[in-house]
């Protein structure tokens, strides 16, 4: 359940046109860079790193509302219960 609401909210912002901050692909070249990467970098592998990173960030945000819904909805079951 949390794969696909991450994917579908993923799905959502790719449909929009993604123009990749500065800072986003600095920070990947960076990071490949002290991976080992040595040969100048195509830009359309740069985009799906990023297109990789948004994902990661919208399974991140989804664990975040899950988590939180989690926790209060345990809370208010132990309220129902004492």
């Amino acid at each position: 359940m949390t794969f696909l609401d991450a994917y579908l909210s993923g799905a959502f912002i790719c449909r929009f046109s993604f123009e990749m901050p500065y800072w986003l692909d600095v920070s990947i070249r960076e990071l490949l860079h002290l991976a080992g990467q040595q040969e100048p970098l195509d830009p359309g592998d740069i985009e799906t790193m990023g297109l990789l990173a948004l994902f990661l960030a919208c399974c991140l945000a989804v664990a975040i509302v899950l988590g939180a819904s989690l926790r209060v909805l345990r809370g208010k079951l132990r309220k129902r219960h004492v």
